[in-house]
């Protein structure tokens, strides 16, 4: 059995001003936020984190399959590979239909692959010229993400999945953000139920 403990005060970067928000002790998740300076803007990051039972390459496999995207990610309408440069480089569209008051939404996204040692890192960056925009689609340009996968043990991999965003927001934080947090928390339960189900 492989106990990894995951600090309260931040990343695996270990930067400074990560604040543990949620946690799900049951499934060992822990969801961390911070706010920093980028390009003249404010930008709100997110960081979870959690074991799960798999090979890394298995969890990879499953992040950059655009028909499982809706098995761990909420309000999923449609997914597909936009064009593929190489098997480390390729392009996103994804269109999410959330509840009201958010709705329909859209994310064009360039995916890269790295690897180093007993990592992997998936690096999730925008690219909004490939596909035009859709009336009454809200376009999200100002996400990315990244997912650092590491190998720990045999069929144990450490996850840590960034967001970022500086997307102004439409409504209060004390309204915004219990949603959010659920939201991100439940996407983690339901990567680690889908891969640990074996």
């Amino acid at each position: 059995m492989v106990n990894l403990s995951f600090a309260d005060e931040g990343n695996a970067d270990n930067d400074a001003n990560w604040v543990l928000v949620t946690e799900d002790k049951d499934y060992n998740i822990k969801v961390f936020e911070r706010w920093i300076s980028l390009d003249k803007q404010r930008a709100r990051e997110r960081s979870g984190k959690m074991l799960l039972k798999c090979a890394p390459d298995d969890l990879l496999a499953i992040l950059t399959d655009p028909n499982k995207t809706d098995i761990w990610m909420s309000n999923v309408e449609n997914c597909y590979i936009i064009s593929r440069k190489d098997e480390n480089e390729f392009y996103v569209y994804t269109l999410l239909d959330a509840p009201w008051p958010v709705g329909k939404q859209d994310i064009v996204s360039k995916y890269v692959i790295t690897r180093s040692d007993n990592k992997i890192k998936l690096n999730i960056y925008q690219q909004t010229d490939l596909v035009a925009k859709k009336k009454n689609i809200e376009r999200l340009d100002t996400f990315s993400a990244s997912w650092e996968i590491v190998q720990v043990a045999e069929n144990i991999v450490s996850v840590n999945f960034t967001t970022q965003s500086t997307q102004p927001s439409k409504y209060p934080n004390w309204a915004q953000d219990p949603i959010i947090r659920k939201t991100f928390l439940n996407n983690m339960r339901k990567l680690r139920r889908h891969v640990n189900k074996g």
